[in-house]
């Protein structure tokens, strides 16, 4: 079918509004699609987390770190984690640039602690929308697990810093296991700035 345009959604019965998440509101989304509705998706960003905690670990003791160190190099992670998220929104905005967004805005959340990125007014397919969800993922800790192995003298501190950027990546997990909770329909998503809130429709004659 032809990529739909926001009038389409609106009293038309061939799509069917299946969420709307308000952007100042997504730890209720975050709970249900990242820790409630358990999926190969969410299942492998635990086992993701469990390695880059493992790895953090084990170079930790590798370097017989005494208790202050292991605090004052898990602070350096944590300031880097908040240097990088501005990056990851970035690149969130980048990917919905390439595939045709013109209106790209980023806000935050101090009270829930997150920030996003939205594409105001531009309708995204599923599989757009999952290489927006994705690709900071895939990019940072690319860069990250290259960088330990490079530099494996800040083993630690790198792992440190990409154990928080994959949990700081639950709520793009929740927004990829929305979509393969709901793989077998035609997910379509836009973003309205003016509202503050993010819509989800299904193409009903593919729902059928």
């Amino acid at each position: 079918m032809l990529q739909p345009g926001i009038s389409d959604f609106k009293n038309n019965n061939k799509f069917q509004l299946l969420a709307e998440l308000g952007h100042k509101d997504l730890i209720s989304f975050l709970n249900e699609y990242y820790w409630k509705r358990n999926s190969c998706v969410t299942i492998l960003h635990y086992l993701i987390s469990l390695a880059a905690l493992i790895v953090w670990l084990g170079a930790g003791f590798q370097q017989k770190y005494s208790f202050d160190e292991w605090l004052t190099r898990f602070g350096f992670g944590v300031l880097s984690f908040f240097v990088l998220l501005p990056i990851h929104e970035l690149i969130h905005g980048l990917v919905y640039k390439i595939a045709g967004a013109k209106d790209i805005r980023f806000g935050a959340s101090l009270r829930q602690a997150y920030a996003y990125a939205i594409a105001h007014n531009f309708v995204a397919n599923g599989p757009v929308f999952a290489w927006v969800a994705i690709t900071p993922f895939i990019v940072i800790n690319s860069i990250l697990v290259l960088g330990t192995i490079l530099l494996p003298q800040y083993a630690f501190y790198l792992t440190g810093v990409l154990l928080l950027h994959i949990a700081g990546t639950s709520g793009d997990c929740a927004m990829l296991n929305y979509l393969w909770v709901n793989r077998h329909q035609a997910i379509f998503t836009y973003d309205d700035a003016t509202e503050n809130k993010t819509y989800f429709y299904a193409h009903v004659e593919i729902l059928n």
